[in-house]
């Protein structure tokens, strides 16, 4: 009776690890999609759409796309 009590804590014990590190492997990414940039939490399908990531939280990468959205474009080169 106490090793199947045992062994069922352990198994419990390793089945909430796996559920624990998978929640918290979540990425985040920011992306562009029809000229409007967002975060995502999955990655885009098609890498050109891909902004900057991954970043492990969701407040990361708010900050990667504020500061994305605040720099001014470069104005083009002229001249030779």
């Amino acid at each position: 009776m106490k090793n199947a009590l045992r062994v069922a804590l352990i198994v419990l014990s390793l089945t909430a690890f796996a559920f624990s590190t998978s929640a918290l492997a979540e990425e985040f990414f920011v992306v562009k999609e029809a000229g409007k940039m967002a975060v995502a939490d999955k990655k885009p399908a098609d890498v050109k759409n891909l902004v900057k990531g991954p970043f492990k939280t969701k407040a990361e990468a708010e900050a990667a796309l504020k500061a994305a959205t605040t720099k001014k474009p470069k104005p083009p080169v002229t001249g030779c």
